[in-house]
């Protein structure tokens, strides 16, 4: 019987190895998938029962947790719109400057943040210095340095209240659009748990200023 050749016994471990990174990807995926998925289930079931500020923080922080997790990014924002002022306010920061950012105030306008706020839009900038929406402004002021990111804004029943951004992912490598669309469902959610309790607490002020 003719032995296999050189050539075709390289070939065969080539295509083994292909064929076990293949499926070391597809399990890894899965993975991430079912983390996804529990994200969402937990955050969603969290909206359903805000009744205070204090649980909005805390659904807030929730959202801001996945979204860094399931993104591999180092650090992650939610900054909410204040109408009155016309600012955005980082509300819920994770990461190294999470005590110092919290409460920090951004023109609405300013950066990309402040793009996707008033576009509406997500956007990924795997070389955030190079795009020319990006301001370096948080960065000098906190002494940071943003490499890449994802800013989806947080919009339900068409009124934006603010975005979620997430920054330098793991490893250097870049973001994805799988990374935009989580975010952009955990947005939906984050936004839609606001307006909830923004008509709930209007609500209770009707409630105890009405005449009995």
């Amino acid at each position: 019987m003719e032995e296999p050749s050189a050539h075709l016994i390289r070939f065969l471990q080539q295509e083994n190895l292909r064929l076990q990174a293949e499926i070391k990807a597809l399990r890894e995926e899965k993975e991430a998938l079912l983390d996804y998925l529990k994200a969402l289930e937990h955050l969603y079931l969290a909206a359903q029962d805000i009744s205070s500020e204090a649980d909005l923080i805390k659904l807030l922080d929730n959202t801001m947790y996945y979204a860094v997790h399931l993104a591999q990014a180092k650090d992650g924002s939610v900054l909410l719109l204040d109408q009155a002022s016309n600012e955005l306010v980082f509300a819920v920061v994770h990461g190294d400057k999470r005590g110092e950012l919290r409460g920090y105030r951004l023109p609405a306008s300013t950066g990309i943040a402040g793009w996707v706020a008033t576009h509406r839009e997500p956007v990924i900038a795997n070389q955030a210095r190079h795009d020319t929406r990006f301001s370096p402004h948080v960065d000098e002021v906190f002494g940071f340095v943003t490499r890449s990111l994802v800013c989806v804004p947080m919009i339900a029943h068409n009124q934006v209240s603010g975005v979620i951004e997430v920054l330098n992912k793991e490893a250097g490598a870049p973001f994805t659009e799988m990374d935009v669309n989580l975010l952009q469902i955990l947005g939906s959610i984050a936004a839609a748990a606001l307006e909830m309790l923004r008509v709930r607490l209007e609500s209770q002020e009707t409630g105890s200023t009405s005449p009995h």
